[in-house]
This record gives structure tokens, sequence and C-alpha cells, in this order.
């Protein structure tokens, strides 16, 4: 019997319950409101044709604040979030519910089960003398042989594995395929996986076991590959010819704008293994990814010991060897985020009937170059680029710390004690004035007109006020300029300055620096205000599924990418979709609990991005900071830096 929580509204009067329905319909209504709002403005889209032989299709994006408002983007978004919530599957739909069924799985106290096996009768003598016998063989894993025996009739009852076979097969049980497939879904490896099984007193798998079923796994990605993206690429250009108000053709060819960024295994620059994306700004989406590799672990230990001791056997074995070596690429570690790019870039055509014309990047690498001298779409077909405003608005706090150190090394102090320094907090919040004012205008001249507005307003004194280029009127920033506009007295600089610099001592080394990031070229590709947030969220999803501290071949890695894509593009409620592919039965507990964790994420960003809560977190931050900066100065100046002592 299945005990259900009993209703808060129990005997109540009939008034009290129709207003606790009417206040809980009202709550739901506006979550659904609110977490509709998280997902990434969309935009309009502007057809045109091509000049290649099929028709090509090019979806152009302007600001969020020409299509604030729209019916079509409020559409698109309620439609991407319920998509993304069902994990790209429609739940109401039949043929959903039927692959879901009842799960028959979970963690049993055999002393229980004894206990209650010991109550039933013997099919045969009819007695009540029947006990439950478990064993964990070393050759079946977590899978538990039952046998159940009659004392009376000194024979067994029932002996039977209490786990499925995986696709009908003699020797490989459901459970194990599926325990394994779920730890590097995780992030676990071999070991972690035998530590928690240690912990919980489970049998467990040997290493080996481990690896041969993950083996087994990695022989399905390209199918798996094929699975994720031709979903995801279906649904980018749906999405791309609606919004463009046309059709698109099986061989119609949609040129779109991507954002593109390469993340490496392990930190610093020699990596073996390196991972470039591209994401879709219209949808969001990933549409495509590549690992490149230059190591080999069966190479390096069977193919070199085969090569020293027997060499006559080692050509042979090379060739066999070939096409399972884990080898893709010969070249440097920096060079892989260019590589992987001309791979990208090359199949998107043939692949995915794509053109990304053009690339929005950071800027830490030479990909675009290469893009652009070896033209993949053709002499005629030039692939634009625009930077990430978050990376170039770091490049100035990089420009001051190296200048603040540079300075350092000559004897000359730019960051110490006293008002009017450039410390470690000036340097942070001049930064986010950088990037501030950029975001906040759409043109090259005013982009830069705020740019040293906010860095003279920090020279600003009583005795040498300069305002002259912040924004005038009574909603000004600047103070110097609203209490003007008011008709009033100007405060003080000295409490209303927040950042105040020496300009004798600073402006001779900051102004080079702030005319450089000023520059007419580099703002005009920070016009449409874009990021690579969404290319920074994929990689840290990569990442939690295979550990940057532990070695990983690329198959590994190539799961952990694949898997991380389907989740990232279609949310947790895919993760049962992914099993399925790989031939596992779920179960309802699956689904449940994406869409508790999908749900718990929405709740947790609807949280993030109230402006409540953002400066309450830049006032936190920038209280401990400067705790930090005050700290340090007590102690004497630093007491650990590379190389300083």
């Amino acid at each position: 019997m299945v005990r259900t929580k009993p209703s808060t509204t129990r005997g109540a009067p009939k008034s009290t319950k129709k207003r606790t329905d009417q206040v809980k319909s009202q709550w739901k209504a506006k979550k659904s409101a609110q977490s509709a709002s998280v997902l990434t403005d969309v935009t309009e889209c502007v057809p045109v044709l091509g000049s290649s032989a099929s028709a090509t299709f090019s979806a152009s994006i302007p600001s969020t604040e020409n299509i604030l408002g729209t019916k079509t983007r409020s559409e698109f978004k309620k439609e991407s979030y319920e998509r993304f919530v069902s994990g790209g599957v429609d739940t109401k739909s039949s043929a959903a519910t039927e692959t879901l069924v009842k799960t028959q799985r979970g963690v049993v106290d055999f002393a229980e089960v004894d206990s209650m096996v010991a109550s039933l009768c013997c099919p045969q003598c009819k007695n009540k003398c029947l006990s439950l016998c478990t064993d964990s063989r070393p050759t079946s894993g977590l899978a538990v042989f039952a046998q159940v025996n009659c004392s009376s009739c000194e024979e067994p009852v029932y002996e039977q594995y209490l786990a499925t076979k995986f696709k009908s097969k003699t020797k490989v049980f459901d459970m194990n395929r599926q325990a394994v497939y779920s730890s590097l879904a995780c992030g676990l490896g071999a070991t972690t996986f035998r530590n928690f099984c240690e912990n919980m007193d489970l049998a467990g798998l040997h290493h080996k076991t481990f690896h041969t079923h993950a083996s087994q796994l990695f022989t399905q990605l390209e199918g798996f590959r094929k699975h994720v993206f031709s979903e995801t690429v279906a649904y980018v250009r749906e999405v791309h010819a609606r919004y463009c108000g046309t059709t698109l053709g099986v061989d119609d060819t949609l040129n779109i704008i991507v954002s593109y960024d390469g993340t490496w295994l392990t930190r610093g620059h020699s990596s073996h293994i390196g991972v470039g994306c591209a994401v879709d700004l219209l949808t969001g989406l990933c549409v495509d990814a590549h690992v490149m590799c230059t190591y080999c672990q069966v190479c390096e230990s069977t193919g070199q010991k085969l090569f020293q001791e027997k060499p006559e056997e080692y050509a042979a074995w090379l060739v066999d060897h070939l096409d399972k070596c884990e080898v893709n690429y010969k070249g440097s570690s920096g060079m892989m985020e260019v590589e992987a790019a001309r791979v990208i870039w090359r199949r998107s055509v043939n692949t995915n009937k794509l053109r990304y014309t053009t690339l929005l990047s950071d800027g830490d690498s030479k990909t675009f170059t290469e893009l652009n001298d070896i033209k993949p779409y053709g002499e005629d077909i030039h692939i634009d680029k625009e930077e990430c405003v978050n990376h170039v608005s770091k490049r100035l706090g990089t420009a001051l710390r190296n200048m603040v150190t540079d300075c350092r090394k000559r004897g000359v102090t730019l960051g110490g004690r006293g008002r009017g320094q450039l410390t470690g907090n000036a340097i942070r919040k001049l930064q986010i004035y950088y990037n501030r004012a950029i975001r906040s205008n759409k043109d090259v001249c005013s982009m830069k007109k705020a740019i040293m507005a906010s860095l003279y307003h920090c020279f600003s004194t009583d005795e040498n006020p300069q305002h002259e280029l912040c924004p005038a009127g009574e909603s000004s920033w600047c103070f110097f300029q609203e209490a003007l506009a008011k008709h009033q007295v100007p405060g003080p600089h000295k409490h209303l300055i927040h950042t105040p610099l020496n300009e004798e001592k600073l402006a001779a080394h900051l102004l080079p620096i702030y005319e450089r990031l000023s520059e007419e070229h580099l703002l005009s590709r920070c016009v449409s205000g874009k990021t690579q947030n969404a290319n920074e969220c994929l990689h840290s999803l990569i990442w939690s599924r295979c550990a940057k501290d532990h070695f990983a071949s690329r198959s590994r890695v190539e799961f952990a990418v694949l898997t991380a894509i389907r989740e990232f593009n279609f949310g947790p409620a895919a993760a049962a979709d992914s099993a399925q592919f790989f031939g596992f039965q779920t179960g309802h507990h699956m689904k449940r609990l994406g869409a508790a964790r999908m749900h718990k994420r929405v709740r947790n960003s609807l949280k993030a991005v109230r402006d409540k809560q953002s400066k309450r977190r830049d006032k936190v931050r920038a209280a401990k900071s400067k705790r930090l900066e005050e700290l340090v100065q007590l102690e004497g100046g630093p007491a650990y830096a590379a190389g300083m002592f």
C-alpha cells in the first residue's frame, strides 16, 4: 500500500481551499513567466540570397534593444524553454510516455529479504523453511546470484542472477555496463567508482573490467555524435528559417554567426588534448565540436616495447593499430584550437549545410587569420570577426597589471598605499568601467568617448575637474555633470570619486594603454556587445565529466564532450535519451531527477540575475578585495609571489 502525503488544506472550509488554489495557480504562473525570461534573447533574421548554386540564407542578429518586447522573441523563448525542459522530446506524446517504464532497480538489504523469504512456504513441501543465500561472484560485478533453499527438501527452490543481460548477451550484465556509463557521465573513473563501491559495501568492478565496458561504449561514439548534432542542426535550421520568414530546402545552405573557442584538458600550454566548440549565437546551441589529441597510450607502451624487442612484427602491428590510434594531430597544443577550427569550418557545409560566415572569438589565438587564409567557403565568401566584450575588457586589466609589475622591476611603485595609487582593487574597477562603456554604447565614437571619460573622471580633483567627456544631464552617472544639470554646486571630489587616480604619477602610463584599447578597428568589432559566456558554460560542463587533474584518453574526452553538448543543448532531461541510445533501459526516476535538476538550475539562474543580488555580490567582492589589500599592506607587502624573493 502506498501512503500519500496528507493535504495541507484537509478539514479547511471550502472558501479557504479556493483561495489556496488561487494562490498556488498564481505562484505557478509567476514561476513559469520568470523561467521563460532566463533564456537567451532571440533576434530577428534577415534573408539574403547567396551566389552559390543552391539557395543560401544569412541570419543577422541586431542588438537586443531593436527587438525588445516583440512577439517573435517571446514566442521563441517560450518554445525554447519547453524544449529545454523536456530534453528535446515532446513529453505529452504517447511515444515519449511509452519509452518510460517504472524502474525495477534499487539498493536492497538482503538481510531483510531473507527474513521475508523465511515467512514464505516452500512450493514443494508447503513448510516455512526457506532461506536466502546470495553470492557476489568475482565475474558478475554488481550482479548478485541468489539461491532460495529449503531445509526440508534439501534442494534449491530458486537460483538465478538478479540482473538482466545486456542486449541478450550471455556474459554482460546490464547493470554493470550502465554503472560504467553512469560513472563516465558523472566524471568518475575506475578508481573512484571502486572507492564508491568500497564505501557502499558493494562488489564493484575490477579496473580492467571497467575499462573493457568503457571501450565498448566508446565504439558507439561516432553514431552518438551524429545523433546529437543531427537533431541540433535540424532545430537550428528550422529556427533560422522560421524567423527569416522563408523555407529552407534540404540542399539549401544557411549562413550563421557562431561563437568559437577552444579548451584544453590540462592547464598550461603542454596539454595532449584540446577541444574546439562552435555555438550558434541565435539559438545558443552547440552545432559542432572537435577533439584534437597528440598522445596514444597504446603507442607509447605496447608500440614502443614491440618496436624495441620485435621490430620485424612492429610494421604489421602498426598497420592494424592505425584505425584505433588516439593520435589525430601532430603539433603544439597552442595550435590545437586553430586546427580544430579548420576541421569544423571545412566540414560545415557537407555535414550540416551551414556556413559560419561570422566568428565571435576572444582574440587569444590566430583562428580568424587562419580561416581567412584557407578560405573554406571559396574565394568569394569572406569570414568576418567580432570580439567578445568580456575578453576585450580583460585585456585592460592584464595590461595594467603587467605595467605595474614592469614598473616595480625598474624601481617605480604605482600600486602602493595611499589615495590615487593603482592598486589591484582600482584595476578591477577600471576594467568594469571599460566593460560598461562598451556595453552601454552602440557606435565606435560613443564607445571611445565613454572609455576616455571613465579615465579622466578618475583623474579629476577639485582643483582640476575633467568631466567634459562625461555624459551630461540629470540622469548622468557623473556626479559633476548631474549637479550642473540640476543647477547645483558639485560636491567634493574626495568623497564622490570612488576610484581616484593620481594624474601626475599615472597619466603617462595609463594613456597609451587606453588609447591602444580604444582604437577604431577594435571597438568596431564590439558594437554588437556579444560575449562567449555560452562557450565558457559548455567548457565547464565538459570538464565536470572529465577531471583536468587526471589522465584521459581521446575517447574518454569525446564521450565527455558529446554528453555535455547533449545536456547543454537540451537540458538535463535529455539524459534519458542519451542512455537509450547506448542501449540502456530508462525509467521514471531518470526523467524525474533530470527534470528536478533542470528546474533547480533555472531557479538558481533567476536568483543570480536579479539586480539586487548582482549589486550585493559586487559590493561583497569589492569589500573582500579591499580587506585583503589592507591585510597585505599591514604585513609589510606581499609575502608570496612567483620569483619575487
